[in-house]
């Protein structure tokens, strides 16, 4: 992993789940890094961590990455003091399950906010100046399952990750010439504090019910962060975190009608469970 040693590396929603994981990891490898989020406490305890250790953290600074304003600002401090970034990682998220009748319009806002603003934001920001450079790059994106499989009650996140999705295999072409490679992460259930977190517009008993058993068939956010910087190392586009994903999406792209009838399936146990 020496190949990664000293280099620049830029990472959002640091503070909990998989970006803290991901900036432990990669301080640990010998990266310079770059850290934010909209959670100050955690982004100073990721920091206090990675510090402990042995890494370095030239800077962070807490803010919301759909701030257009409060990313290039960072942007143009990381640029004044440390010159061009090598790699980009965007992980900032936030989720929603809920029906289209049951949201507001800020539902909408709030989730494309983070989920598809903010990774524009961070590529606008930073990106432009890394094709300047002439020193290549890697651009990692974090998406999800709903990013590939148009799941129930997803309707909003959904719609945000399959953009990631697209943006970033427009950008794994347009890229290329400049030697900047891309990925794009497709996690399936990950136990970070989003499980608990996460707004689901269902009664309380259903919602707690849910809550209660993702962690058991989550995977850990260390196993993404692990996958993320094999990705990097690889020069790896899509990348899915487990077996029954992949099934399900080659069974999608390969077999549409049993597919269909899955998420036929799907949709009926979630209506009952959460409705």
């Amino acid at each position: 992993m020496k190949i990664l040693s000293g280099k620049k590396v830029f990472i959002t929603g640091a503070a909990s789940g998989i970006g803290r994981s991901t900036a432990m990891a990669m301080g640990k490898l010998g990266c310079r890094l770059f850290l934010t989020d909209i959670d100050g406490n955690g982004l100073k305890k990721t920091v206090d961590v990675i510090s402990g250790s042995g890494g370095k953290v030239c800077e962070v600074r807490a803010f919301d990455v759909g701030d257009y304003q409060a990313m290039m600002s960072f942007a143009k401090d990381v640029h004044d003091g440390y010159g061009p970034i090598d790699i980009l990682v965007n992980v900032a998220g936030v989720a929603l399950f809920s029906q289209i009748e049951d949201m507001q319009h800020s539902d909408w806002k709030k989730v494309i906010n983070v989920n598809l603003w903010g990774v524009i934001h961070g590529l606008e920001s930073f990106v432009p100046e890394m094709i300047r450079s002439g020193n290549g790059g890697h651009i990692v994106s974090v998406s999800s399952t709903a990013g590939i499989i148009g799941l129930p009650w997803h309707t909003v996140y959904a719609g945000a990750k399959h953009a990631v999705v697209g943006m970033s295999e427009s950008l794994r072409y347009d890229l290329r010439k400049h030697n900047i490679a891309v990925s794009v992460v497709c996690p399936g259930l990950v136990n970070t504090g989003m499980v608990q977190s996460v707004e689901i517009h269902a009664t309380p008993e259903a919602s707690d019910k849910l809550r209660a058993s993702a962690p058991r068939i989550a995977i850990t956010p260390d196993k993404v962060a692990d996958l993320i910087i094999k990705a990097i190392r690889n020069r790896k586009f899509m990348v899915i975190t487990s077996f029954d994903i992949w099934l399900f999406y080659f069974v999608k792209r390969c077999c549409f009608p049993i597919y269909h009838l899955v998420m036929m399936a799907i949709t009926r146990f979630m209506d009952k469970s959460l409705k």
